[in-house]
């Protein structure tokens, strides 16, 4: 960071991906990280961006305490840390152009479903969606580095209403957070020297989810899903673009 106003701009920047990851329920990391690669070396970027994720999931833990739905997140998160692994051990022998392109269509192809009046694509409302969406997002996680559109698919067929939703989603994310996280710092990937941007980080991901959490009270459960499904396009099409770009 060379600048007192570019640091600024970095943490307004991780404040507004804070507020949208919240009141998505995912996504903060997919927004966040691309942008920190324009103000520092990507494998910094992706390891300090690993940091303000575990700080966001966090923050909505203290936020939304109590609202964990245990059962699910049994299901769903350690089928995906395992899965996460997995991923992490076969991500040199796998194209991650082709799991974007595909991962990318199927949310596109999810979410245009999920609107249209004419279909009802549906994914069953039972253990082995959490199982199996566990193992996919654990893996694509580990393979890409995001897995939270995957997470949030799976978990909106339940019907959670948005405070055991976001309370649940952040409880299995953190786990696969404090999976990878002590590899980035094996490896040095973060410089002694951002030790105050780390501090500073913890102070927006409090703040964004704080605001996130007013919002959300705020919003109608059908303008709440509807949110959630905008957040699965937008991110849908970028993997999308981003795979079809790589593979070509």
């Amino acid at each position: 960071m060379a600048s007192p106003q570019v640091l600024g701009l970095f943490l307004a920047c991780a404040f507004l991906a804070e507020v949208i990851g919240t009141v998505a329920g995912f996504g903060a990391a997919t927004i966040l990280t691309p942008v920190a690669a324009l103000f520092m070396d990507v494998k910094t970027a992706i390891a300090v961006v690993a940091c303000f994720h575990l700080f966001g999931n966090a923050s909505r833990l203290v936020w939304f305490r109590g609202a964990v739905q245990w059962r699910i997140w049994w299901q769903f998160g350690l089928t995906g840390v395992l899965a996460s692994l997995l991923g992490a051990l076969v991500a040199g022998g796998l194209s991650s152009d082709a799991v974007k392109a595909c991962l990318g269509a199927f949310l596109l192809i999810y979410v245009g479903g999920s609107l249209a009046p004419f279909v009802r694509l549906q994914l069953p409302r039972h253990a082995a969606t959490l199982v199996g969406g566990g193992l996919l997002s654990g893996f694509v996680a580990g393979l890409i580095g995001t897995g939270g559109a995957i997470r949030s698919a799976c978990l909106l067929v339940f019907g959670l209403p948005p405070e055991l939703y976001i309370a649940t989603s952040a409880a299995i994310a953190l786990v696969v957070d404090a999976t990878r996280l002590p590899v980035y710092l094996a490896q040095r990937a973060i410089p002694a020297s951002m030790g105050v941007i780390l501090a500073a980080l913890l102070v927006v991901a409090f703040a964004g989810s704080w605001l996130g959490r007013r919002l959300v009270h705020r919003l109608p459960p059908a303008v709440f899903k509807g949110v959630v499904l905008t957040m699965l396009a937008v991110i849908g099409g970028k993997l999308l673009i981003e795979g079809w770009h790589g593979l070509g």
